[in-house]
């Protein structure tokens, strides 16, 4: 089944500028962010989540709204001037399609996307919405938890 509130939380998390070029005002700065993603589908969810954003992940953010459960593709892609549009297709490893519009804006230290969601389930047509808020909170990252052991 796609999971549209993977489709939506996971897109705050990958979605950032492909005309990124560090700390200039036409991007987002790297850093220490905090996502605010909300799905509705009858019932909201919000979850509130932690992340850093190095200076590598910033050229896929504006190549729209993707994770590693699903390959997204965006024809129409409009970024800049501190808005971005992005209207495409997601495909699953099962090859079930969700058609994904996405729009909303961006800042060097906060952005906000919405989004809706078609698609079809055993013959039921669903729509689920989404938004995702971030801000920056500094410009360096804690540092990652350690490792746990393999248990085998």
């Amino acid at each position: 089944m796609i999971r549209p509130a993977a489709l939506l939380a996971l897109a705050a998390l990958l979605a950032i500028p492909a005309a990124a070029s560090g700390q200039t005002s036409s991007t987002i700065l790297p850093g220490y962010w905090e996502y605010r993603s909300r799905v509705s589908f009858g019932i909201s969810s919000t979850s509130v989540e932690n992340r850093c954003v190095k200076e590598a992940d910033i050229e896929k953010f504006f190549s729209g709204p993707s994770n590693r459960h699903y390959k997204c593709t965006y024809p129409t892609r409009r970024v800049g001037n501190g808005k971005a549009e992005f209207d495409g297709i997601c495909v699953d490893k099962r090859g079930r399609k969700a058609f994904v519009t996405a729009s909303g804006t961006y800042s060097p230290k906060a952005f906000a996307l919405n989004a809706k969601i078609k698609t079809s389930i055993i013959g039921i047509n669903l729509t689920p919405t989404g938004s995702i808020e971030a801000r920056w909170l500094k410009s360096d990252c804690p540092p990652p938890p350690p490792k746990k052991p393999k248990q085998g």
